[in-house]
């Protein structure tokens, strides 16, 4: 059940039909002809979902341009009340990933985090964990990150510095500069190709 202080934020300061009608199970799709995938999502306790979020209105005070990618964010987000406690899952859909593709998802988590952390005061909820997701049908990752974008790869003297790509994929961890190195947790979910190869689907669960 949704509370009384979160059904206000939603209805008199979020745009309509930011959120879904609540469920314990969403259908999320990306459309894009390039990367069409559908994930089957199941999730247990309250819960608040915004589908195609990266479509969505976002915050205009971000600074705009590629190096930083503040304007992008992740394809879809589900805010999670799990034992008094809001879980932040933010989903992002590919059909493959590799290290380039990787530096991008960090910079769309990135992003997404920013604004979900000026949402949660309208909501008047405390984000109390990040979980992150990514869709794929297949990786080709290097060992090291010499094809990605070198502005991010060149740390500043006193910056923080990250794994390659391929070992946060295997450990599942996702580091994100936010000035400092913050990491948040990463499962990599592996989707299928239908028979007519329109589309990927997978499975998410999420307790």
């Amino acid at each position: 059940m949704i509370e009384e202080r979160i059904q206000y934020g939603i209805d008199n300061f979020l745009e309509e039909k930011f959120f879904l009608p609540s469920s314990s199970s969403y259908c999320l799709e990306e459309k894009e002809e390039s990367g069409r995938s559908e994930l089957q999502v199941d999730v247990e306790g309250d819960n608040l979902c915004s589908e195609d979020y990266d479509h969505k209105g976002k915050c205009n005070f971000l600074r705009d341009g590629k190096v930083w990618g503040l304007k992008k964010s992740v394809d879809h987000i589900l805010l999670q009340k799990k034992e008094g406690k809001w879980i932040l899952h933010l989903i992002e859909m590919k059909s493959e990933v590799h290290n380039k593709k990787w530096h991008q998802i960090k910079k769309k988590i990135r992003a997404s985090y920013f604004n979900m952390c000026a949402l949660e005061k309208v909501l008047g909820i405390h984000i109390d964990e990040v979980r992150t997701y990514t869709t794929y049908e297949r990786t080709y990752f290097l060992d090291t990150d010499e094809t990605a974008d070198s502005k991010l790869l060149i740390a500043p003297l006193g910056k923080p510095t990250f794994p390659s790509a391929k070992n946060e994929w295997e450990k599942g961890v996702i580091g994100v500069d936010i000035g400092e190195k913050v990491q948040f947790k990463h499962s990599a979910i592996k989707m299928e190709r239908t028979e007519d190869g329109s589309k990927l689907v997978g499975k998410l669960t999420i307790v």
